[in-house]
């Protein structure tokens, strides 16, 4: 009788092991505050303004191939374009908001093949504060 609670007892404990084995290995983490890595290209944000966006971009091009730096509203339009062709650039992009679009797309492009590409999202928020004193 002890020697089966003994192996039902194991058994738990390497079933318990491998469920937390397995949650650390797929709960890799995609982004670090506001600073997205990757393998080419890191995007933080920097600042943000009514008029515009600005984002610190680095990116890695240790072959120093021909690459180009995209930024693209929802609709398609091309609001931003570089050509690089640098190992190791670092640059302070600044690109102008539209009315009524909320998501931007950077894209690091290969000739026409995306290597890379990430989403920004702008969210418009109303804040009313009210103070009540006596008079």
């Amino acid at each position: 009788m002890t020697n089966n609670r003994f192996n039902q007892l194991i058994k738990a404990v390497l079933f318990v092991t491998a469920i937390t084995f397995a949650s650390v290995v797929n709960a890799a983490p995609v982004h670090d505050g506001d600073k997205i890595k990757s393998d080419k290209m890191e995007v933080r944000m920097a600042d943000a303004t009514e008029a515009e966006i600005v984002v610190e971009v680095k990116i890695s091009n240790e072959e120093a191939k021909r690459l180009v730096l995209v930024v693209e509203n929802e609709r398609g339009d091309e609001l931003y374009s570089k050509e690089i062709d640098k190992a190791g650039f670092r640059y302070r992009l600044r690109f102008p908001k539209s009315d009524n679009i909320l998501t931007y797309t950077i894209k690091l492009k290969e000739k026409a093949r995306s290597l890379e590409q990430y989403k920004i999202v702008t969210t418009q928020r109303v804040v009313e504060d009210v103070t009540i004193s006596k008079m």
